[in-house]
């Protein structure tokens, strides 16, 4: 946080200049020992945030990926004149290992934001999900987006 605040304040300063540094640098300090002191920062607080920021973004940017491979699989089971192929709605029953609520809230948004599939129920250690057919679903039992989701309960 330190270095976020020296940036700031370099920022909103018009010129670089020896004073506006050493100014920078003991207002930094003062504001550092203050939160240390009152607010109980810490670096290791820092790293922390950093470390879950990243591992949400993470988790964006693959729940993007996955909702762009489901539109894929929709439109191909729409457009698709093989029998196989056609829609066969089915509701499954997936098994999680996230523990808190917040967690599996997250899975089942997660899932329902992937196309071809909508979350029916959320219960202590499972999700019900409907599908356009069965092959939307096979993705469950091995799903990137939970082992992310783990991943940010554990606090990786």
């Amino acid at each position: 946080m330190p270095i976020l605040l020296f940036a700031l304040w370099l920022l909103f300063h018009e010129r670089l200049t020896i004073d506006v540094i050493i100014t920078g640098v003991i207002a930094v300090a003062l504001v550092t020992l203050f939160l240390r002191a009152f607010a109980g920062w810490s670096v290791q607080r820092d790293m922390q945030f950093a470390s879950r920021a990243l591992a949400f973004l993470l988790f964006v940017i693959r729940l993007i990926w996955e909702v762009l491979k489901a539109n894929i699989n929709v439109i191909g089971i729409v457009l698709s004149d093989e029998p196989e192929r056609k829609i066969n709605p089915v509701i499954v029953r997936h098994k999680t290992g996230l523990r808190t609520s917040i967690g599996r809230v997250a899975l089942a948004n997660s899932i329902t934001l992937t196309p071809g599939t909508v979350t029916v129920d959320v219960g202590d250690d499972c999700v019900y999900v409907h599908a356009l057919d069965v092959r939307s679903c096979e993705g469950l039992d091995n799903n990137p987006l939970e082992k992310q989701l783990e991943n940010m309960e554990r606090g990786l």
